[in-house]
């Protein structure tokens, strides 16, 4: 079944940082734009983290990496001017350099490249970001969404399995309904594969394939990092799918 919500707005959450990896493709700058946006939603800090390749050498003069931090972080100031912006170039392999950056509080970003390129924070390593990550990862689409007041106009949509879910996936979505100021949507899945009512008409096949269709309309998504695949120490098979083809913004929870 299909239950909407009206969130009342309450306190803001308990501190912590959003964290956003990010490098010099259109994928990258998408990620920080709304990292800057959930971080002013929630009154954190936000951290740009840049991670180049071992071998190279840190804070050179002239550096490329620094001076692409330096002109991500006056986009996202343009963007959140009230957020406190910090930046840190670091070397190594870029997913793990993110994975120590961060605490199990913070929320972690990366975008997700649709074409085959690969950079620092591209295709596969935000699935690797998103599965190991202790705390919520947000998992940004190149083709984003409007921001600023039209996060209102579009709802967020939380999956919830009534057998398997943590209740944590649903408490985030609360709370990222309630920051937004829009109504929250929640698609219950039953354990025989059968998917929910969507709006007014019934949604027939694949609860995956259903949430894909959601985030059509959805400013974003949330999910439970691992759902049924409670063996795997990778994302489960429904954040997988959501991840490469959710149409808005992927969080994962749990």
């Amino acid at each position: 079944m299909l239950e909407r919500h009206r969130i009342q707005r309450d306190d803001r959450p308990a501190n912590g940082a959003v964290v956003v990896g990010v490098d010099d493709s259109a994928a990258s700058r998408v990620a920080a734009e709304y990292a800057a946006v959930e971080a002013e939603l929630r009154g954190w800090d936000l951290q740009l983290l840049h991670v180049q390749p071992a071998g190279t050498t840190r804070y050179a003069p002239g550096d490329r990496g620094a001076r692409m931090l330096e002109r991500m972080a006056g986009r996202v100031h343009g963007r959140a001017p009230a957020v406190a912006v910090s930046s840190h170039l670091a070397v190594g392999a870029a997913a793990t350099v993110l994975l120590e950056e961060v605490s199990d509080t913070d929320i972690v970003v990366v975008g997700h490249h649709s074409g085959p390129a690969l950079a620092a924070f591209g295709i596969r390593i935000e699935e690797r970001v998103a599965a190991l990550h202790r705390g919520p990862a947000l998992v940004v689409p190149e083709s984003g969404r409007p921001l600023g007041p039209a996060l209102a106009d579009r709802p967020v949509i939380v999956g919830v399995d009534d057998d398997r879910s943590p209740t944590a996936v649903l408490d985030f979505a609360r709370t990222e309904a309630m920051l937004r100021g829009c109504e929250l949507i929640v698609l219950h899945t039953s354990g025989d594969g059968s998917v929910p009512r969507l709006c007014h008409g019934a949604v027939t096949g694949d609860p995956v394939e259903a949430m894909v269709s959601a985030s059509q309309q959805a400013s974003a998504v949330v999910v439970d990092r691992h759902g049924a695949d409670v063996t795997t120490t990778l994302i489960g098979r429904a954040a997988r799918v959501l991840v490469r083809a959710s149409a808005c913004p992927v969080f994962l929870i749990g």
